[in-house]
């Protein structure tokens, strides 16, 4: 069922050299209404950031196109996070920029498959900042709507969504890190194969559990702490990479915070699974 916890940050804020105020990682982001919605615009401002290290100078156009969408996203989360206006106003600029912001992704997503576009990001990529713009736009909807969703529906839909981000990460991780870290590419690989078992089979108990699923079974119960364990060591393990990253201790051509963003998903993943929601 929805819920919304309230907690207090606890972090210092920091400027980046755009002039946008942005919070270095915390885990105990507000979990209220507001909290939600800024979770998930700062998802996209930061996709709209990593991003826009990977365009091409020669791609003038949509690199000015991103930095519009980047200005704008930050302008709405700063908005979530100082709970400023309206929830229902607040909600249609947050749908309203989430969608222009999908939309510039899955134009470029076509153009790359088309090979009409330089850029560095892999299409992957692309396709991964799409679905959680697209998510983003259903929690939108949720909250709007004011749906209910019950626990077992939120394991499995958490489940599937989440779990593959995991997967995804970890490739790219393993992507942007150097070949010569041998033994860290053997272990993300691990860590990787992993998550896509587990992906597996969450997408298995998707249909094995019918709906209406008025009752968690034990099944997807046992199945949700064991996601809540991996997603908790994940986030840890992120965490790691990402102070050697910043001590330059690991050779990778890593944006320098982007360790923080996935950690902060795989701890929502599990904070969702703890709490039974979609949020």
């Amino acid at each position: 069922m929805w819920q919304f916890i309230k907690g207090d940050y606890t972090d210092g804020v920091i400027t980046n050299k755009r002039g946008l105020d942005f919070m270095p990682y915390t885990d105990n982001y507000e979990r209220d209404v507001y909290g939600t919605i800024a979770f998930w615009l700062r998802n996209d401002y930061e996709h709209g950031r990593f991003f826009d290290r990977e365009i091409s100078h020669y791609e003038m156009e949509l690199a000015r196109a991103n930095q519009n969408m980047i200005q704008i996203l930050g302008g709405v989360w700063q908005k979530a996070e100082s709970k400023k206006g309206d929830i229902g106003t607040l909600i249609q600029e947050a749908k309203h920029v989430t969608h222009e912001f999908h939309s510039l992704l899955a134009y470029t997503l076509d153009k790359s498959m088309h090979c009409e576009v330089i850029i560095s990001t892999p299409a992957s990529l692309l396709d991964h900042m799409i679905r959680e713009a697209e998510e983003s736009q259903r929690v939108f909807q949720l909250i709007e709507d004011g749906v209910q969703v019950s626990p077992a529906d939120a394991i499995i839909h958490e489940s599937v969504f989440w779990l593959r981000q995991m997967a995804d990460h970890l490739g790219y991780i393993r992507h942007y890190l150097d070949v010569s870290n041998y033994d860290l590419n053997f272990t993300i690989t691990g860590m990787m194969q992993k998550f896509e078992r587990l992906l597996m089979q969450a997408t298995a108990l998707s249909t094995m559990v019918r709906t209406p699923r008025n009752e968690t079974l034990p099944v997807l119960t046992q199945f949700k702490e064991m996601i809540i364990k991996e997603a908790k060591s994940l986030e840890a393990f992120k965490l790691e990479l990402d102070d050697l990253i910043k001590k330059c201790a690991a050779v990778t051509t890593s944006p320098p915070d982007l360790l923080e963003h996935i950690a902060r998903e795989a701890h929502h993943l599990w904070r969702n699974l703890e709490e039974g929601v979609v949020r």
